[in-house]
């Protein structure tokens, strides 16, 4: 039987009149997979793009001026002192309201996990699809990504790169059997913070090491494995952004969020120079680009990790 694939783009449809084609030849066409929009309404969103008029299914979510009350909206049993883990920062809550503040867009991240699960659930679509794409609209995919059969869908796939010490939140390959699980970060509220406290003490949080402690503590992680990064962030001039602004490419005529995505990309595809994927290519890939991830964390300075008050 053909598996099924949805691949759902979250949070907001950013540059997709510069990105959707080559999305849709290089990962829709892959794995000849429907489209979810999981979004936001706001004055941003250009229901004329491309995104919307090729979407199978179209979710959308109030801006909320604290996301923090979405987040609460859509996670039974939380608890009712949650924000006081803004304490263990510095910036995996962005978007909520707490004290201290969180710079960034991470509880945006958080809602928007709960707001997918939710409407996964209520449309029954585990029952429909085989395996869920999670990724982002603004990705240039010069290459196709790894076609399904690289990508053994008893796993759940990340890609090698963009860690920051935890897994990237940008783009995951799940089976439907542990979508629930893949999204249920904000089950992370409903403990006590008091307990959760004493499991987050003493480091630093991003939103990637948010994702890989919840994976970890679900027993998730024990079916992650790494893949090839084949894409990149980009942002046109004037468009919106939570957290990095890009450096401007004089050649792409465009602002490159993160520098490193593109050299992971560029080296992909000078990897498969027009080719297609192999099994070899797939590990040579994915073996580089871990090994610089590590290189990368391992010439960092020390930085001491926050002290607690608590």
């Amino acid at each position: 039987m053909t598996e099924r694939t949805l691949v759902v783009i979250l949070c907001e449809t950013r540059a997709g009149h510069i990105t959707f084609e080559r999305f849709r030849r290089h990962v829709l066409d892959v794995f000849d997979a429907d489209l979810a929009l999981c979004v936001a309404e706001n004055d941003r969103e250009d229901r004329s793009n491309p995104f919307y008029r090729a979407a199978d299914h179209v979710w959308t979510s109030p801006e909320y001026d604290d996301w923090g009350v979405g987040i609460e909206r859509y996670t039974p049993n939380i608890h009712p002192r949650w924000r006081e883990l803004a304490e263990f920062g510095p910036q995996w809550l962005g978007g909520v309201r707490t004290d201290p503040p969180h710079p960034g867009s991470g509880g945006i991240l958080w809602f928007f996990r709960a707001f997918l699960r939710h409407q996964i659930a209520e449309a029954g679509l585990t029952d429909h699809y085989d395996r869920f794409i999670i990724t982002r609209s603004d990705f240039v995919h010069e290459i196709p990504v790894p076609p399904p059969e690289l990508v053994d869908n008893r796993y759940v796939w990340i890609p090698a790169g963009e860690s920051h010490g935890g897994y990237t939140d940008r783009f995951i390959s799940c089976p439907a059997a542990h979508i629930d699980q893949a999204l249920a970060v904000t089950e992370l509220f409903t403990a006590d913070p008091s307990t959760t406290a004493e499991l987050m003490r003493g480091r630093t949080w991003n939103p990637e090491r948010i994702l890989k402690h919840v994976y970890d503590t679900s027993g998730l992680s024990d079916i992650v494995r790494p893949m090839p990064y084949t894409m990149y962030s980009i942002r046109e001039e004037g468009g919106h952004t939570s957290w990095a602004a890009g450096r401007y490419s004089e050649e792409l005529g465009l602002y490159v969020k993160y520098p490193t995505e593109l050299r992971s990309a560029r080296f992909a595809r000078a990897v498969l120079r027009g080719g297609d994927w192999t099994a070899t290519r797939f590990t040579v890939v994915t073996a580089v680009q871990q090994v610089r991830v590590g290189l990368r964390w391992l010439t960092r300075p020390f930085r001491r990790p926050p002290r607690s008050r608590g």
